[in-house]
């Protein structure tokens, strides 16, 4: 996927099927299902209510792609008159913006998010805080994203000491799909320590991990150094960084999606793979939601305890 940092022209307004206001609804979005911008639309309408809870009240950066998936797209993470009716605003100042508080992406309701589809939006990334709390995250993100050549059962395998490794620093933690050929552990924490703190302690771990068997784990960038092993990216945990939203599409072909697993996904021998044009086929997987209990679950990170890993 090629990004610019540039916005496109809006498009022209015509609007039809009510109750949202799209134009252009068969438009095709992705070349290699046939997805329109109203499937799209009908997509968010139903996921909605899992999202949400995921995405609401946090600054959003969304990855716009008027031409569909496989062209080019660009980051949006202002407000603009471009963006559809219900999106909201949060003011941040950043290293960049000269001290001046910029409006920032957010949204609350099944309106806005269903509309991020007449402006062709196939990716949300939220912050990891929420808007009434900026400086205090309230959860930690690890990004395990492997060379292409391991196997599955190798990245399942990675995942679960890390699981178990959080789990004797009293931390509960949820899995998903990134959409990719990598998964995401997301721990939920009270927001009580600043940016600096929980990168800190994400990088601490990430290292102890790699420590462990560096062999296998990589927690510096460098692309040639990867083949065979998975990168540790904790530069998730950063203000400003932001991380693909649970049920949010990837602008890419065939438009597959950032899925919650339950944790016994990692016995399986295969990646599973979830795409928004078969959302009919995986729906019912919505019924027993493994990230249900994460927006109640309260629990504390003590940077002390990773001496004990």
């Amino acid at each position: 996927m090629a990004i610019k940092q540039k916005s496109p022209a809006p498009p022209a307004e015509s609007p039809v099927n009510e109750p949202l206001r799209l134009t252009h609804p068969d438009k095709v979005l992705d070349p290699a299902t046939g997805l329109t911008k109203q499937q799209l639309a009908d997509y968010y309408a139903a996921i909605a209510p899992h999202m949400l809870p995921h995405i609401a009240g946090r600054p959003l950066s969304l990855v716009r792609c008027p031409n569909g998936a496989g062209k080019p797209c660009f980051y949006q993470k202002h407000v603009a008159s471009t963006l559809p009716s219900g999106i909201g605003s949060v003011k941040i100042k950043t290293k960049t913006s000269g001290g001046v508080a910029e409006p920032y992406v957010t949204l609350e309701t099944n309106e806005a998010l269903i509309g991020l589809a007449q402006i062709s939006v196939l990716e949300i990334h939220p912050w990891g805080s929420k808007n009434d709390d900026l400086e205090h995250p309230d959860r930690l993100i690890f990004d395990f994203d492997p060379d292409e050549s391991l196997a599955w059962t190798t990245l399942t395998a990675a995942v679960a000491e890390a699981r178990q490794r959080l789990k004797k620093l009293g931390l509960e933690s949820f899995l998903k799909l990134t959409g990719g050929k990598g998964l995401h552990i997301v721990t939920p924490v009270e927001p009580m320590l600043t940016w600096l703190e929980i990168k800190d302690f994400a990088h601490k771990f990430a290292v102890a991990m790699e420590a462990g068997n560096p062999q296998l784990f990589l927690t510096k960038m460098t692309k040639a150094a990867r083949t065979g092993r998975i990168y540790l990216d904790y530069l998730r945990n950063e203000r400003g960084a932001t991380a693909v939203a649970p049920y949010s599409p990837r602008a890419r072909l065939g438009m597959p999606v950032s899925v919650p697993l339950p944790w016994s996904a990692l016995t399986e021998t295969s990646r599973p793979v979830f795409s928004v044009h078969d959302f009919d086929s995986w729906r019912s997987r919505l019924r027993a939601d493994p990230w249900k209990s994460m927006p109640s679950l309260r629990q504390r990170l003590d940077p002390k305890k990773l001496a004990a890993l």
